[in-house]
């Protein structure tokens, strides 16, 4: 029977707890807390219940402060230019120049005669004429002997004499009279000119030998 009791007395309470929430609720909220009444209730055995219902107040998270954005329309920094470096131009190392030595002149050389060392009578009548004919004047004259050359005059019996002359052909050319050193050889021959007519010489020289060279000395023509 106390059991029924209890439990009736129980329920009595949970019963005024809710009708006192719902009076709180219906109530417009103060600025305060709300801080519903202590109820002591009187439980079996004389233990005193303090029964104090509050409503949590929820505890406020912080709120980051906005970050700051740039107005709309503002243009973006623009970075400073960077000055471009410009390379240093090039030196041109100059090519080294070739050092050139002037050619020297040669000296003058004034000719001297020529002198052709013949052991043959025959030898020299030949060389002669083809000397003559061929323009080279100081080298036949170099094979006259000093009595053909005191006797002819060089100018009007070499220079002049073969000025004209294209070729000498021998028809016979040997030695016809030879001693120690003195000789003769018998000497035709067919002397052509640069104008194409040719004349014939039948006739000898007569040689000597100085230092071991025969000279022409007489001409028999």
């Amino acid at each position: 029977m106390v059991r029924y009791g209890v439990l009736a007395l129980w329920t009595l309470v949970i019963l005024s707890v809710v009708a006192i929430f719902a009076l709180a609720l219906s109530r417009e909220p103060d600025s305060a807390a709300i801080v519903p009444p202590s109820i002591v209730v009187g439980t079996p055995g004389g233990v005193a219940i303090d029964v104090a219902t509050s409503t949590p107040q929820p505890t406020p998270k912080p709120t980051p402060p906005p970050t700051a954005s740039p107005p709309l329309g503002t243009p973006s920094p623009t970075p400073e230019p960077t000055a471009a470096t410009t390379p240093a131009p090039a030196t041109a190392t100059p090519a080294a120049t070739p050092t050139v030595t002037p050619a020297t002149a040669p000296p003058s050389v004034t000719p001297t005669p020529v002198v052709v060392a013949v052991s043959d009578p025959t030898d020299a009548v030949a060389a002669f004429y083809g000397y003559a004919s061929s323009g080279q004047f100081d080298a036949a004259y170099s094979l006259w002997s000093e009595r053909m050359r005191a006797t002819y005059p060089r100018q009007e019996n070499l220079d002049e004499r073969f000025d004209q002359t294209a070729s000498v052909d021998f028809q016979q050319l040997s030695v016809v009279e030879q001693t120690a050193d003195r000789a003769t050889v018998q000497a035709n021959f067919t002397e052509t000119y640069d104008s194409g007519s040719s004349r014939v010489f039948v006739g000898y020289w007569r040689l000597v030998l100085v230092d071991g060279v025969w000279l022409l000395d007489e001409p028999h023509y």
